[in-house]
């Protein structure tokens, strides 16, 4: 039975082994962010000194899209307004991007994907220089979003058979779908954490195969003064934790077939 609540749920969740790894990890892209609020007075043009450009030389805006609606004798109108609110940094080879705004920083690697250790000492490197720079008053949001494609040997496959976390088509329907997108969020209590799960197709990177996405977001909202002597170990520790939530939501949304595709 699902329950839908605002409330979490009792932290005992079910034992799940985790901490395998896979030979063919289906990583394609790794994420940590750092919501912050800023001073009132910082200004964009101080972001751009809040990466370094020799790493990262190619810079882009980073742009917040807003839609709008304009109600009118003459009907209806959607648009959309664009503001920057920050940069986007990328390295040469295209492999690690970061990102500096007025609501925080991200980092991330793309595949191919080593291992979390260094992962993390890259990412905690740039953040570092992101608070000396910008001097946030405190983080408001933590996240370590890890997203999967998972490549299946076939034209034709029933998702079910490679997912545990998906969607049930009636049984009055066909069961043949065109197009799949699924997403839910689940607070994980033992982990001081919520996890946003989305799947969905993917064009294969070969012909007879199918690309299932798997993304796992897992985040919690903090309140950490970024003045104070604990704000890195606290920082640290919910990332730690936040990875093992990561951990566990994936373990959980896989099927012992996907597990045999990149063991």
């Amino acid at each position: 039975m699902i329950r839908l609540t605002n409330e979490p749920p009792e932290a005992d969740i079910p034992f799940i082994k985790t901490g395998f790894r896979y030979s063919r990890a289906p990583i394609v892209e790794a994420i940590i962010e750092v919501r912050c609020e800023l001073p009132d007075t910082t200004e964009l043009d101080t972001l751009k000194d809040a990466v370094d450009t020799a790493e990262f030389p190619e810079i882009g805006m980073h742009l917040e899209i807003s839609p709008t609606v304009d109600v009118s004798d003459a009907g209806v109108r959607g648009g959309a307004n664009a503001e920057q609110t920050g940069f986007v940094f990328k390295r040469k080879d295209g492999l690690r991007i970061a990102q500096a705004r007025l609501n925080g920083f991200s980092y991330s690697l793309l595949a191919p994907y080593d291992n979390w250790e260094s992962f993390y000492e890259e990412a905690w490197r740039h953040w570092e220089k992101y608070w000396n720079m910008v001097n946030p008053k405190k983080a408001t949001r933590l996240g370590v979003r890890y997203v999967n494609r998972i490549d299946i040997p076939s034209s034709q496959i029933e998702i079910k058979d490679y997912l545990r976390t998906a969607i049930d088509v009636s049984p009055y329907l066909p069961q043949i779908v065109a197009s799949h997108f699924f997403q839910v969020q689940v607070p994980l209590a033992k982990y001081g954490a919520v996890v946003t799960i989305t799947s969905t197709i993917t064009p294969p990177s070969r012909e007879n195969t199918t690309s299932l996405i798997l993304d796992i977001d897992t985040w919690r909202s903090t309140d950490i003064d970024l003045s104070s002597e604990g704000a890195s170990p606290a920082i640290q520790n919910a990332i730690g934790n936040l990875r093992q939530a990561k951990n566990y939501a994936f373990e959980a949304c896989i099927t012992d077939a996907t597990r045999g595709l990149i063991v």
